[in-house]
């Protein structure tokens, strides 16, 4: 497995600056994509991988979202229900563009792979050992920089311009809660609040795959900071979130 991270960190800047990235929509996905290259260095380091799985482990955190470019140009919407599925538009970019001499075959079936199903709700059954370790790393550093890019958003209360489709001021789900409830997991078909987004967002501790993953979104106090989102005194709500908080703990 041989990648020339170099060159597809130049690629990857070639092909980015061919969009107008001076939309805050678009330079928000280039700034996100360096960000998760850079969560994936530090993963790989606390993973102790050796060179040539950790160069492709990074390479995979930057081209993560390829697709998302020619899907914000094409649709001028992330929404993939409303356009197409970025992760697949990430593939078919990257399957004709991304040159060969930049990774060997077994490097480029990782990369690809990564790529398509980042995305997906959860990793087919069947992976073998030359692609799973990759696309759960890209899965992790990509949830761990939306969370943090989510918060620095609602700070910034710049909520609606990240996440049009949740609305302020509604309240919790409560049909999306019981589906928290009983299966850990939430459909953004039930979401229509940020409430309902934040939720979510906190199953993501249940689909963390490792555990230097899980140490950094526990140092980082995001999950404290959504559960303070929350109203304090429904019990039910707060045992649900309390569960999905002590997933971040094993």
């Amino acid at each position: 497995m041989v990648v020339n991270l170099e060159g597809v960190r130049g690629w990857f800047e070639s092909y980015a600056r061919g969009f107008d990235l001076t939309e805050p929509m678009l330079e928000m996905k280039y700034v996100h994509s360096r960000d998760v290259m850079r969560v994936g260095e530090a993963l790989v380091r606390d993973l102790g991988w050796g060179a040539a799985e950790a160069e492709t482990g990074v390479a995979a955190c930057l081209l993560h979202d390829t697709g998302r470019f020619s899907q914000y140009r094409d649709f001028r919407t992330y929404q993939d229900g409303k356009s197409i599925d970025h992760g697949d538009r990430g593939y078919a970019v990257l399957a004709a563009e991304l040159p060969r001499e930049l990774a060997d075959d077994g490097a480029r079936a990782a990369i690809l792979e990564s790529v398509r199903l980042h995305n997906k709700r959860e990793l087919p059954k069947g992976l073998g050992e030359g692609v799973l370790p990759f696309c759960r790393l890209v899965r992790d550093a990509d949830k761990l920089d939306v969370f943090r890019l989510v918060q620095r958003c609602m700070r910034e209360g710049r909520e609606v311009e990240l996440l049009p489709s949740h609305r302020l001021g509604l309240p919790l789900s409560e049909t999306l809660l019981d589906e928290v409830e009983r299966t850990g997991r939430g459909s953004y078909a039930n979401a229509a609040s940020m409430l309902d987004y934040l939720l979510i967002q906190m199953t993501w501790t249940l689909d963390l795959n490792y555990a230097p993953s899980r140490a950094i979104l526990r140092r980082s106090g995001i999950l404290d900071d959504i559960r303070g989102r929350f109203p304090r005194g429904d019990a039910r709500v707060q045992r649900v979130l309390e569960r999905l908080a002590g997933a971040a703990d094993s």
